[in-house]
């Protein structure tokens, strides 16, 4: 139990205003298809990540093995170039080398002996030219076998290998895509929400691009208002209002999220909007909701604990107590008009609560909107006396009702 107080507070106004979705999505998709499997429906739940639809993906699932195929080739090309010349390679072009070499000594050592015989004019002209076409061949041979083995022994160039390192990220780069087109075929949900609405059906072609569903996130909502300008200067960026909801009969705290500072030429309005929690799921696109909003400079105002506000059939009250006749407590719950929001505490704005009056601040729950007896009791349960004080208001004599405020 505590009393009213004045406090400084902001003036208010109350505007009308809508829920709407936190975020609502047009889910398309991101490739052409037939469509195969669509399960949801209109006002079915959905998980973030969760299947919405899957488009046929038959000749896609082809492409990528052909794709990872070729991929596969061309990655062994690169491996083989760049681990250089195998040893039995190696082995089988010095062979060949040495091979070439041992003709060309046979050949130089023919060539120095018909040479000597023909300088001698013991050896004829066609003799001594046939042994130098062989002699020339078989050195021919020797520098060519010489080479051969020399380019084996220092592997591929590193232009080549570049070459096949560039084929194979070209070639990785095609299978990428095409497994990003097969993954595109099953469409999931953005976020968690609930689908609003169903623009295909199964056997239906799908453009790339085209839309699937709508989606509406409702975890928290956006209550939209037009303030006057004349309260703009004193709204804030997370400032937090009161919104009332008349169709479920209940308030709710929110938090101002946006502001646009443009004003509507014809109204001079500028549009709000006010992020609020729901996460009971109570509140849906579209409800109306009464927003009370900063609208003024800060003045001195009646406030209450938040605690001692009950609300109840539409109506809200304040929990309070005074003596009645004899002396007794009693318990009433007042109604009342609630104004700026002051952390813990809120404004009353409808005059009828006086600073010094006692509130209940817990077991206000089972109390009515006329006296009835209560007791007054401590945090742990002691009977306690009323508070001794200016500021009491007597309340008349009702039907008797056991009740408990502290």
């Amino acid at each position: 139990m505590t009393q009213a107080k004045q406090m400084e507070a902001a003036a208010t106004m109350t505007l009308v205003g809508t829920v709407y979705p936190n975020r609502l999505s047009r889910v398309g998709s991101g490739i052409a298809g037939i469509v195969k499997e669509i399960e949801v429906r209109p006002g079915q739940r959905i998980e973030a990540g969760g299947i919405i639809c899957k488009l046929n993906n038959d000749v896609l699932t082809l492409l990528v093995a052909e794709a990872q195929a070729r991929l596969a080739a061309l990655q062994a090309r690169r491996d083989e170039l760049v681990a250089g010349t195998r040893e039995e390679e190696l082995r089988r072009l010095r062979a060949m080398r040495d091979e070439a070499t041992a003709e060309y000594e046979r050949w130089k050592f023919e060539m120095d002996r018909v040479g000597q015989l023909y300088e001698s004019s013991e050896s004829n002209p066609k003799e001594y030219y046939e042994t130098r076409a062989e002699f020339v061949t078989a050195e021919r041979r020797k520098i060519a076998g010489q080479a051969r083995y020399d380019e084996a022994v220092a592997g591929p160039r590193k232009e080549v290998i570049a070459q096949a390192t560039h084929e194979v990220a070209a070639q990785q780069a095609i299978v990428d895509r095409l497994k990003g087109d097969l993954a595109k075929t099953v469409i999931r949900a953005p976020f968690t929400g609930y689908v609003t609405l169903r623009n295909t059906e199964v056997g239906e072609w799908m453009e790339a691009g085209g839309q699937v569903i709508e989606l509406a996130e409702l975890a928290s909502v956006l209550v939209r208002v037009d303030v006057p300008e004349s309260a703009f200067p004193f709204l804030a960026l997370g400032d937090t209002v009161r919104i009332r909801v008349d169709a479920l009969k209940r308030s709710f705290e929110g938090r101002i999220r946006h502001i646009t500072p443009l004003a509507d030429p014809t109204a001079h309005t500028m549009p709000v909007e006010i992020e609020v929690e729901n996460s009971e799921g109570s509140l849906a696109g579209g409800m109306f909701a009464r927003v009370t909003v900063p609208a003024g400079p800060r003045k001195n105002v009646i406030a209450v604990p938040k605690d001692s506000v009950v609300e109840r059939d539409g109506t809200t009250y304040v929990a309070t107590v005074a003596l009645g006749r004899g002396g007794k407590p009693m318990g009433k719950l007042l109604p009342v008009t609630l104004g700026a929001d002051l952390r813990d505490w809120i404004a009353i704005t409808s005059g009828n609560v006086d600073p010094q009056m006692l509130v209940i601040t817990h077991g206000c729950e089972g109390m009515l909107p006329f006296p009835v007896p209560v007791e007054i009791v401590d945090k742990i349960g002691r009977p306690v006396a009323m508070p001794d004080g200016g500021g009491h208001k007597l309340l008349g004599n009702g039907p008797t009702k056991s009740a408990e405020g502290t």
